[in-house]
């Protein structure tokens, strides 16, 4: 055999023209092109795990080597491409479409994940194919740089077209053979798709090892898997499921049903919001002798402030579920990717300028675009200030700063997250002052307790002395402070069990004691004339969902027509429990998977009205994007 007869088959016309001589190349002619094209197909997918490397330049070469250390990462990248390359083939029978169009397909949104990213350290997912119009603005406002990656992805294109045009030749014969194996690629394609893809186990175990990466950031995270797997894998949650028996027509109406009411404009009151890290109230457990004057602040605090417990759906982690349905009022928390619905815009609208602080980085959870997309008009991070740490000490400096720099002719709205008493918390040793007494604890539990609670100790204090310093500010201001979850403490839990602390969730004690977080809501003097609340006494065990609408309550303002089916449904059903992956609910104090009567029927509304919330964005004028 001849290898230019191989590849060039009779210019691509084989025995088609009646000369038998051709018809021993066709095998040899089939394997080569089969073979070229899954190499093209290979090709595809290497260049696209190039081009998702380069996460804002930092671990380019080294994040692109990761993935050709992790051969199960590599497999669910390059399947799809190859495949893709393969169903072309047989659909169209011409090499040069079989390359193309797949590699025309992958390169473009591997290109969009890779601007995207440069310009909004956010990568890009199933969801945003809906967002077209929006991707298109944002990109329109910037220059894009034509770097060196662009450029080999260019030429790469550009040379397997060329190749494919003029050295694979030919159209696959037999119009059975080719309906055939498109069939059989179209069922592989799905059966991987919903076997494998979109399989959260498979999702999970397929991790990047061998890549430095920072866990806890969601870019990061997704870029370590590569994109064309983590695209695929995100193409669920482009199609939420709306609950049983929504309209859309018929939730605008019950949402309507409510009314709607501005906050007066003689009762508008400055509003800082803080939400602490791993924050809880330890000495509410007889069995943690924790020391009287580590809460001694925070219980002065609370005695002088409407107070009470937080009901979170998380557990030693996952802080942005709570700081996100706290602004929204949603009983459940969702990937937000596009402007949406909040109390946040609402306050907007009332005239309140909105604006917030977390001493940590801008791409933890994604918060610095997800805080635009509930309405935050700035958000600062640590990045922003030279001087910035993680300690509460630098925290309530800089939130008494931005409270003191405000425009005090506009209300002001403030939400700031802190960091300190992020966990975990060292076991193999511990800080020199005790904060509790450790007769008969393991040394492990006593590290890890005491090393948390020389944390909390500074916290109290910092908490009672920021609120001190707004004792008689003439101007009115409400402080609302709550903690995000209970700490993590020891795998296993090895600390709440080793003092015998009931965390069982089959029951409300256990229930409580593993979801409660304290809450309060203070206000100075200035803030109780101008709106008449005493803010103070005990109140209910709520879900952060619920916590904005008993600060309204406390200033005597009704809020929008959300707030008011939120204040209503909060009467019986105080608290959704999402923590398990399952609903939990407590009505009239009692703990229920399944709400009968008037509280199956709120809650059946309300999440229809959320859905409606949630997908229909009403605050267009306010978004600056």
């Amino acid at each position: 055999m001849k290898l230019a007869d191989v590849i060039l088959y009779n210019n691509g016309e084989g025995a088609a023209d009646g000369n038998n001589y051709w018809k021993k190349y066709k095998t040899p002619h089939y394997i080569y092109v089969f073979t070229a094209l899954v190499l093209l197909g290979i090709g595809i997918g290497v260049v696209s795990l190039f081009l998702c490397s380069s996460y804002l330049d930092e671990l380019g070469w080294e994040m692109f080597l990761s993935y050709l250390h992790e051969p199960l990462i590599l497999l669910l990248n390059i399947l799809p491409c190859v495949l893709l390359v393969l169903l072309f083939y047989f659909a169209t029978g011409r090499a040069w479409a079989a390359f193309t169009f797949p590699a025309l397909i992958v390169f473009v949104l591997s290109l969009i994940n890779y601007y995207k990213i440069r310009i909004r350290s956010e990568a890009f997912i199933a969801k945003d194919l809906a967002l077209i119009g929006e991707t298109a603005n944002i990109i329109s406002s910037y220059k894009l740089e034509i770097t060196g990656r662009v450029i080999l992805t260019a030429a790469f294109f550009i040379a397997g077209v060329l190749f494919s045009a003029f050295l694979l030749r030919g159209v696959m014969r037999g119009k059975k053979t080719r309906i055939i194996g498109s069939m059989v690629l179209v069922l592989l394609c799905a059966l991987l798709f919903f076997t494998v893809y979109i399989n959260e186990d498979v999702y999970d175990a397929a991790e990047n090892d061998t890549a430095d990466i920072d866990r806890w950031s969601e870019l990061e995270v997704y870029v370590s898997k590569g994109f064309m797997y983590p695209f695929l894998n995100s193409i669920p949650d482009a199609f939420p499921k709306p609950p049983n028996g929504y309209d859309e027509a018929q939730a605008e109406l019950i949402l309507d049903s409510y009314p709607d009411s501005d906050v007066p404009e003689d009762e508008r009151v400055n509003v800082i919001a803080v939400m602490f890290e791993a924050f809880s109230d330890l000495s509410e457990h007889p069995e943690i002798p924790v020391y009287e004057e580590v809460y001694e602040p925070f219980h002065q605090l609370q005695e002088e402030s409407f107070y009470g417990h937080l009901i979170a759906n998380t557990f030693g982690g996952g802080t942005v579920d709570s700081e996100r349905n706290f602004l929204t009022g949603y009983t459940y928390m969702e990937d937000y990717r596009t402007p949406t619905n909040s109390f946040v815009y609402y306050l907007r609208e009332q005239g309140y300028y909105t604006e917030g602080f977390h001493p940590g980085n801008s791409w933890f959870y994604n918060r610095q675009n997800v805080e635009a997309y509930l309405g935050m008009e700035n958000f600062y991070f640590l990045e922003d200030f030279p001087d910035a740490d993680r300690t509460d000490e630098y925290f309530f400096s800089k939130l008494t700063e931005l409270y003191d720099e405000r425009d005090i002719d506009t209300p002001y709205f403030n939400f700031s997250v802190s960091y300190q008493n992020h966990g975990a918390y060292d076991d193999a040793s511990t800080v020199s002052e005790a904060y509790l007494d450790g007769d008969g604890m393991s040394e492990s539990s006593y590290n890890i307790l005491n090393n948390y609670l020389s944390g909390i100790a500074d916290t109290t204090q910092r908490m009672y002395d920021f609120v001190d310093s707004l004792r008689d500010d003439p101007e009115p201001v409400v402080v609302v402070f709550f903690g995000d979850h209970m700490p993590w403490l020891g795998d296993g839990n090895s600390v709440y069990n080793e003092l015998g602390i009931d965390i069982d969730l089959s029951d409300m004690e256990g229930f409580a004691n593993y979801y409660s977080t304290p809450y309060i809501i203070w206000a100075n003097e200035a803030a109780k004339e101008v709106t008449g609340g005493s803010f103070s006494g005990e109140g209910p065990d709520v879900s952060a969902c619920f916590l904005m609408d008993l600060m309204f309550q406390q200033c005597g303002w009704e809020g929008n027509s959300f707030m008011a089916m939120n204040r209503e449904l909060m009467e019986t059903v105080t608290a959704v429990n999402t923590g398990g992956g399952l609903y939990l609910f407590v009505v009239d104090g009692e703990l229920t998977d399944i709400p009968e009567g008037q509280a199956a029927e709120l809650l059946e509304q309300y999440q229809k009205v959320e859905y409606y919330m949630k997908n229909n964005f009403a605050y267009d004028d306010l978004y600056g994007g």
